[in-house]
């Protein structure tokens, strides 16, 4: 598998959804626009995103240690949201939404294959691989 050109452009682009997700799960909910949209599939987009995001950064054999640190990711998150007293409250469905969302974008990201979505970007735009070390 060729290495991606832009790997930390790659994941800095991951980290700031991650900080988006964390931010507006963390805002009070009044500051957040409604968007009328079921909170349980708003998780799962959210989680999908991330999950289907890193997939591309990360190989196949690495995508459970992926699924396991967004679900931390998403159990940090609802700890925080208990402990605040904002107007947000802890809600263990949330975490079940969160999963959903990452089991699909893993499966997503896999099903492009090995080589990743991002390598085939990189190649459709004619990015060269780096040079192997």
């Amino acid at each position: 598998m060729n290495p991606l050109r832009f790997r930390a452009w790659w994941i800095a682009g991951g980290v700031l959804i991650a900080l988006a997700v964390a931010v507006t799960s963390l805002l009070p909910p009044a500051d957040l626009p409604n968007v009328q949209v079921w909170d349980k599939f708003e998780h799962a987009i959210a989680f999908f995103v991330l999950a289907a995001w890193f997939g591309g950064v990360l190989r196949p054999d690495r995508y459970w240690w992926l699924a396991l640190a967004l679900v931390a990711f998403g159990v940090g998150i609802e700890i925080a949201q208990g402990a605040m007293g904002v107007g947000r409250t802890a809600d263990l469905r949330d975490v079940f939404a969160d999963a959903t969302g990452i089991v699909i974008g893993a499966a997503l990201a896999r099903l492009v294959g090995a080589d990743g979505w991002m390598r085939r970007v990189e190649r459709c735009f004619g990015v060269p691989a780096p040079a192997a070390d």
